[in-house]
Parts: C-alpha cells; structure tokens; sequence
C-alpha cells in the first residue's frame, strides 16, 4: 500500500536543504548571466537539478524511511526521456543529435528531481516567491535596458532587452511563466500585504514582457489564461473573460502589425521536410543540418543560407514532427496531454489551488508559446516547464511509497548514480571542450632576426635542390606561421606540385586560403587533402567549419560526425556542432 505524502514528513534538515537549494535555483535563473557555448545559466540548473537527484540517491541508500514519489505524468515523461534515447541510437549523425538528447534528459531530470523534492519543502510558496521576484528584478533591469539606465544606474541600451537571457525572446518566456504564477500567487494570496506585493511584481513582469516585444510570449500568456478561464470561471465570466480575451488578442495584432512574419515560410517548408520523412523523421536534432535543402526560394530570399543559419522551425511542434516524425510526435505529445488531463482533474478540488495553479499555468504558457516559438529548445524554458510539472503533480496527487522491492531502495540508488553520472558526463562535454580549446598554445609567432636566418638558409637550400618537396613544406610552414602568406602559398603549392600523394600541403593551404577569406579556394583544397588521406582529423575539422560558414550544415554535419567517430572527445568538433543551433 502506498502512504500519503502528508504521512511521512521530512526531517527538518532535508527540508531545509530542499527549499534552500531551489531558492538558489531561482536566484540563478534570474541572476546567472548566459553566454553562448557555455551557457552558464543552464549549467547553474543542470548542477542544481542533479544535486537535487544526488540527494534522492542518498536518501534512498542510508535512510531506512526513505520514499519514492509517484505522479500522474511520470509514465509520460518517462516515455518522452525514453524516446529521446530511442532517436539518438537511431540518429545518422549522433554528434549533431547529442545536444538536443541532452535538453531531453534535462528536462526529465527536472521534473522527476522536482517530484521528489517539493513535498518535502514544508512551505513551497516560499521558493515559488523568489522565482517571481527574482524575475520581477530583471523586469526591472529590463526597463532600463530600454534607456540605457536612469540616474546614476547605467545599463546598456538595447531596442527590445535580453537582461542576463542573451535574447530577448528566451527573457519573454522567463517573463510569461513568473507573469501566470504572480497572478495566481497574488489572487490567492492569504494577507493583504502579500496580494499586493505579488501584484506589484506581476505589474512589472507585464511591463517587462511587453519590453520583449516578443508575439509568442503575449500567445502563449494569452491561450494560458484561457486554459484558466474555462477550469475555473462560471459560464458567464468565462465568455466574458474570453470576449475581453478576444479583444486584447486583437489590439495586440494591430500594434505587431508592421513586424515582418516569415513564420509561415518556415512552417511550410518544415512540413515538406517532414514529408520527406513521415515516420521516424530526419533525425532527432538534426533541423537545421537538413532544412536548407527544403528552404523555398521566398525564403533564402529574405535569410539568404549564406548569411542567416534557420536553426529552428519556431514551432515545437513542428520541429519535433519534422525531427522525429509522427513516431516521436506522439511521444511528445503524451506530455502536455497528460499534464492537461491531471489539471483538469487536480486544480479545481486542490487544497491550495493559487499554488498548484500557478505552477500548472506556468508550464502551459510555455507549452502555448511552443506553437510559435522555438523557446523550448533553450533549456531554461524546458527546465521551467518540467520542474512546475513535477512539482505541481507531486504536491496535487503525488504518493509517497517505500522503493519497490526490486531493485529496493539500494538497487534505485545504485540506477539513479549510473544515471547521473551518464548525464553528468554529457551535460559537461561542451564547457570541457571549451576549456580545453582556449588552453591550446598559439600557432603564429612574431619575426625575429633568428627566424630571418633561417629563411634565407632554406630559400637558398630550395634553390639549390628545386624538386625537394620537403624542403618547400618545410619553408611554407615557417612562412604560415610568420603571417607571411603570400611566400607560404607559393611554397605549399609547390610542395603540392612536387609531392601530389601527401595530403599535408593541400590541407595547409586550405587554412591559408581559409585566413584570407577565400573560403571556397579552402574548401577546394581541403576536400583534395581528404582525398589523399581521408582520415585526416584536422581537415575534416577545417572543412566542417568553412561549410558551416557558407551554409552548407549538412555536409558540414558529416564532416564534423567523421571526427567524433574517430574522436569523441574531440573538442573542436563539439563546439562547432553547439554552434550551429546558436
């Protein structure tokens, strides 16, 4: 039999350290600067969400009272995280695939850590305050974004902000969540000083969000709201509400009227990739690698290939049917369906209702917003989304039971440990390639009359022996190295004339072709290197990158998944495939 939640409370200090830890994640979701490649904000998270699992760990093995809570959505996320996997191992190309395996998990991981720990926080209002004012601070800072500061606070002036997002739209998402849970946090507020400091913090969310400029985020608040509206308002307040609703959505077209909409360019041609492959789709994150062949010429006419990389479908949706075909669409789909089901079940006879509403509308916001915007796909958003699910689920209809039998409470702390060490080791992949890069020595050296010297020996060497090919390679390396580039094409390519078998002078002078911005001439050469040695590491990389840069991501693709069959580790490749999607 299983025991309510409300049976077995935790020991203080588990409490404690519960509702501590996700005060500091939301702290770090508003304060935590992004940066693109490492993106330290989804780090902070992916940390605290795995600490938060490293606890349920422990707690399972040393505690003889330790409990395993069940939701109603845990078969759902379940299936979503299971089938991440499932088009992973399926992927041609798992290089490209593993970041978006990776915000899989991470989400999985959120929810399930968020359905294991809220029920043990003794007031989960508390956690829940700091996420809204948090975001109600970077509102603020937002505001002043668009001046560029007042008085003697400077900020810097942007036309729509991003704060600490790195865009404005993943700023709008963050906004519309903390918006959905001020709003119900204030209507069920049980002090009048609490009801007005919440809805001074949702004032400045709204002004905030409306800073954004962001269409999907006023969307995707706008079909939440209406989602609220038909669970809990009588008859006539409910077509009251969606009449004013109808209006607003109105006005708001009205004002968005003059910005140019190519979504809908998108989303025809992401349906005539996924026409291309119905059923299993083209391959778990792997759009914009194989959009370009689809993209219509409408389209390159406004983001041409060359200059503009179409990373995302912006639609969830839609992305994911083109993806992962009709298979890995219904997958996704179990999710919102089963979220919806347990809310239209849950909210209405919920003991604290403003709380669990909050945090269901929260996550339905996004899940609207997802219909227009590729926001999902930046794991802060995915994090909001599941760890609401999983804290709302837990605390509304979650039970507490003993580990099942087998494996027992060791054997799931022994599978939780696998587990985390698994995502612990993917998640890190990126930021360690990163490090790893900038500690690389500097190939260039300054002229010296030293290096001078030897010039002139090997000049006088090569003219005395002209058909030594390993003379002329080794003087062009040195000239590469100087910077001197005109002396080091000259030299490849006589070294390439004289020794027509070594790949070594075609790949050099591809990156010399590359450094002076002759990207089509690098190319050329590069692929007649790969010809004379196709395991080149270093010219596979080259190539990937210049593909990349004139918009060719799908031959990019392989190149780059050529170097992480022979090197997994390889962190130039890692970091060129995380480019690509940002």
């Amino acid at each position: 039999m299983g025991r309510n939640k409300k049976d077995s409370p935790a020991p203080r200090f588990e409490a404690g350290f519960h509702l501590l830890l996700w005060c500091a994640l939301f702290a770090a979701l508003a304060l935590v600067p992004d940066q693109k490649i490492l993106r330290y904000k989804i780090l902070a998270l992916e940390a605290g969400v795995w600490t938060l699992l490293a606890a349920s760990a422990a707690s399972w093995a040393f505690s003889a009272k330790a409990a395993l809570t069940r939701t109603p959505l845990d078969w759902a996320v379940l299936l979503y995280a299971s089938g991440g996997l499932l088009f992973y191992l399926l992927s041609p190309e798992r290089g490209v695939s593993r970041l978006e395996l990776n915000r899989i998990i991470f989400s999985a991981a959120a929810f399930f850590a968020a359905a294991q720990s809220w029920p043990k926080v003794k007031n989960p209002r508390a956690p829940l305050a700091v996420f809204v004012y948090a975001a109600a601070a970077l509102a603020l800072y937002a505001l002043l974004q668009l001046r560029g500061g007042i008085w003697i606070i400077e900020a810097p002036q942007l036309e729509r902000p991003i704060a600490t997002f790195g865009n404005p739209i993943f700023l709008a998402a963050y906004f519309a969540a903390a918006l959905a849970v001020a709003l119900c946090l204030s209507l069920s507020a049980r002090t009048q000083g609490a009801r007005l400091a919440h809805a001074a913090a949702a004032a400045l969310l709204a002004a905030g969000l409306w800073a954004t400029q962001s269409r999907a985020a006023v969307a995707g608040l706008g079909l939440a709201a209406c989602a609220a509206a038909a669970l809990f308002l009588r008859a006539g307040a409910r077509r009251a509400f969606l009449a004013c609703a109808a209006a607003a959505a109105a006005l708001a077209l009205w004002h968005f009227r003059a910005r140019q909409w190519t979504h809908g360019l998108i989303w025809k041609d992401t349906l005539a990739l996924w026409a291309a492959h119905p059923i299993f789709g083209c391959g778990l994150g792997r759009f914009h690698v194989e959009f370009p062949a689809y993209a219509s010429e409408a389209l390159k006419a406004l983001w041409p290939q060359q200059k503009v990389i179409i990373n995302f479908a912006h639609s969830e949706y839609l992305q994911v049917l083109a993806e992962t075909g009709i298979v890995g669409f219904g997958i996704f789909l179990a999710v919102p369906a089963a979220a919806f089901r347990w809310a239209a079940g849950a909210l209405r006879h919920a003991e604290d209702r403003g709380l669990l509403a909050g945090l269901a509308l929260a996550a339905a916001a996004l899940f609207a917003q997802a219909f227009f915007s590729p926001d999902m796909r930046f794991g802060v958003s995915s994090f909001i989304v599941f760890a609401f699910l999983g804290a709302a689920c837990a605390l509304s209809r979650g039970e507490s039971r003993s580990p099942p039998p087998f494996p027992g409470r060791y054997g799931m702390a022994a599978l939780l440990a696998a587990f985390l060490a698994a995502w612990g080791s993917l998640a890190a992949q990126p930021i360690l390639a990163q490090r790893r890069l900038e500690r690389e020595p500097a190939f260039h050296v300054e002229h010296s009359p030293e290096l001078q010297k030897l010039f002139d020996r090997l000049e006088e060497q090569v003219r005395s022996d002209p058909n030594n090919g390993d003379l002329a390679e080794n003087l062009a390396y040195l000239y590469a190295k100087e910077r001197r580039w005109d002396k080091a094409v000259e030299k490849y390519e006589l070294a390439e004339r004289l020794l027509p078998g070594r790949p070594g002078p075609g790949n050099n002078l591809g990156n010399i072709y590359y450094s002076l911005g002759r990207r089509e001439d690098a190319i050329a050469c590069w692929k007649r290197s790969l010809q004379a040695a196709p395991g080149q590491l270093d010219a596979h990389i080259n190539l990937g990158k210049a593909l990349y840069e004139v918009g060719r991501l799908k031959e990019s693709a392989k190149h780059l998944q050529a170097v992480l069959k022979r090197d997994p580790n390889n962190e130039k490749a890692q970091i060129l495939l995380k480019k690509m999607i940002e």
